[in-house]
């Protein structure tokens, strides 16, 4: 099994939880050393968004003959367009000693797991499946039709939290706590000295 000087960390969970805002207080801890992994997709750009930022925006013609080379660690379809996380940039960061945080689905983390079976995932999710329910549900920016279709996929990406390394719960108004707890996860994986 090849071993590299750098360390992947995955978060994933259900929809709403507050993955995003986590992972970003993250990557600003300059003593964690973290960087990300910018994904393509093939869908458009939205207003603000820059190629190479957010995403690198492809054609799906592109993205399918990424696929034919296995040039993907993971790629899902997700809202009708392909999102994948290109295998060599990992590869080659982790072999330069950089410590790697990624937002993936929990499909797609498993995929990267069986592949680095070094990777520490852990699951963010909310203190009960009531709660995720209301979380998904009280989402003003989506129809119902995608409420829905969320908390279906919710409750299938739950039933595998027990295959992550660690599970920690984002109780509703305590991000800061959840942050922290997080950032200890990494720091003891790295060896990291945790300064406040």
């Amino acid at each position: 099994m090849r071993k590299f000087k750098g360390k992947l960390f995955i978060i994933s969970g259900p929809s709403r939880v507050g993955k995003d805002a986590i992972v970003k207080r993250l990557l600003g801890y300059q003593n964690l050393k973290l960087s990300t992994i910018i994904t393509y997709t093939t869908r458009p750009k939205r207003m603000g968004e820059k190629d190479g930022r957010e995403h690198i925006f492809v054609t799906p013609q592109f993205f399918k003959k990424m696929i034919i080379n296995k040039e993907f660690l993971e790629w899902k379809w997700f809202a009708n367009h392909r999102y994948g996380t290109p295998k060599e940039k990992v590869i080659k960061k982790l072999t330069a000693g950089k410590n790697i945080l990624l937002n993936i689905e929990v499909q797609g983390a498993q995929k990267v797991k069986k592949q680095l079976p070094d990777t520490i995932t852990i699951f963010i999710t909310a203190d009960s499946k009531k709660e995720v329910k209301r979380r998904i549900f009280n989402s003003d920016e989506l129809s119902w039709q995608q409420k829905n279709l969320r908390w279906q996929r919710a409750l299938e990406e739950l039933k595998l939290k027990n295959h992550y390394n660690y599970i920690v719960i984002n109780k509703w108004g305590k991000l800061n706590q959840t942050v922290k707890l997080v950032k200890k996860i990494i720091a003891q994986n790295i060896k990291q000295p945790l300064t406040k």
